[in-house]
């Protein structure tokens, strides 16, 4: 090769470069200005949650979505910080759970056209903290929401401990069910099955060309603005396709021998949690309220919506087939444990599984998240039920 051929290809290898550098810039900048003017992004906080040491996961302290999602510096979903010492005359209530309490946004393809976001001023505890506050005029009422996406009672053993406890509560209610009261797979164990422990396994153990992989590509969905806004344009796309795929694949639930397994589950895992979160707030002079969430698959009071209808429909689709019998029937062998298992440590019981009788408007966004609407009759519904646990409380 003569020295001008080997100037020209030294030449196009730098044109190349620079090229996809700047081709790589003018995506990062059209996905920032994309994720500031559309997705409510501040321009410092790609995700709502961050990695703890102790839960796996934790709300993002400071985060701010300019379409009305605030964590406070304490990483409870509240605009206004939370400080330490109570002030005075003021009853504190500490909301915990999952992502219901929390307030997610619908996970339905059709729920997210109308509840794709759930702004602080829909959620429970705000309307929990309206509601009380209007029918107290001795004290003042503070709802805090504590909750955090995905979260199981295990979670709620730790963050007790770890930091709730350390703000001086009055009352912490637990909002709690779809994610670990309902497990019928034979030798459930929460804290080895918790999902998020994947991630964790995947990065932890022995070095792989697939974890080196996934590795990289999570950083760089943290880091990369781009990457960020591909991921969450093609990871639904890619459900849609999986579901296309799996569709002749649904299995039939055996429904009895799944609520054999669950009654099994249930005793060696969330009923011990349960009962060792309410001797923990027994100890402490805490109120402990333990609720059992919302689902739309249950038999309940609430005429659904043209939505909600939809909704079922496409659960029902994509579930295991006798599902929703399975549901049914193992609620009630969850509120029948959860009396007990709340009486025997003395903390209180309420289901919460049939609020929105006469609501005609939605009340669910997706298979157990709420429309604001379903927020306010939902905190309405718990606060008549605690109203004279909390004046008790008071005297």
């Amino acid at each position: 090769m003569s020295d001008k051929s080997q100037v020209r290809w030294q030449v196009r290898i730098v044109a190349y470069g620079v090229v996809i550098v700047l081709s790589l810039a003018v995506l990062e900048l059209a996905s920032y200005a994309y994720l500031r003017m559309f997705e409510g992004y501040d321009g410092t906080h790609l995700m709502n949650y961050e990695f703890d040491d102790y839960k796996n996961i934790h709300p993002t302290p400071g985060y701010s979505n300019t379409h009305g999602i605030y964590h406070n510096r304490q990483g409870f979903r509240r605009k206004d910080d939370t400080p330490k010492d109570k002030p005075i005359n003021t009853f504190r209530i500490f909301l915990m759970g999952g992502s219901t309490a929390y307030g997610l946004e619908s996970q339905s393809r059709y729920g997210k056209k109308k509840y794709g976001v759930i702004r602080n001023d829909e959620t429970i505890d705000y309307y929990l903290e309206q509601y009380l506050n209007e029918r107290i005029s001795s004290t003042r009422v503070e709802v805090i929401n504590a909750a955090i996406t995905s979260q199981q009672s295990h979670h709620h053993l730790i963050y007790l401990n770890q930091t709730i406890l350390k703000y001086h509560p009055d009352m912490v209610i637990f909002i709690d069910g779809f994610n670990d009261y309902y497990p019928w797979e034979k030798g459930f164990d929460q804290f080895r099955d918790y999902a998020y422990q994947e991630r964790a396994h995947l990065f932890m153990a022995d070095p792989t060309i697939d974890a080196l992989a996934s590795y990289t590509g999570w950083w760089l969905f943290r880091k990369s603005h781009f990457i960020h806004v591909a991921a969450k344009t093609v990871r639904p796309i890619w459900i849609s396709f999986k579901r296309l795929g799996n569709q002749h694949e649904r299995k039939k639930m055996d429904v009895p021998i799944a609520l054999e397994n669950l009654t099994v589950n249930a005793e060696h895992n969330f009923l011990k949690m349960v009962a060792r979160n309410s001797i923990i707030l027994k100890q402490a002079g805490v109120v402990g309220v333990f609720t059992v969430q919302p689902e739309i698959v249950f038999d309940q009071s609430k005429h659904f919506t043209p939505l909600e209808q939809t909704i079922l429909e496409e659960m029902n689709a994509e579930w295991p087939l006798n599902y929703s019998e399975y549901k049914n029937r193992a609620h009630q062998i969850v509120v029948k444990s959860m009396k007990q298992v709340t009486s025997d440590a003395g903390s209180t019981f309420i289901d919460l599984t049939d609020p929105f009788d006469g609501l005609n408007e939605d009340a669910y966004t997706d298979y157990c998240h709420l429309t604001p609407m379903g927020n306010k009759k939902l905190a309405e519904y718990l606060g008549h039920s605690i109203l004279p646990l909390i004046k008790l409380g008071m005297n």
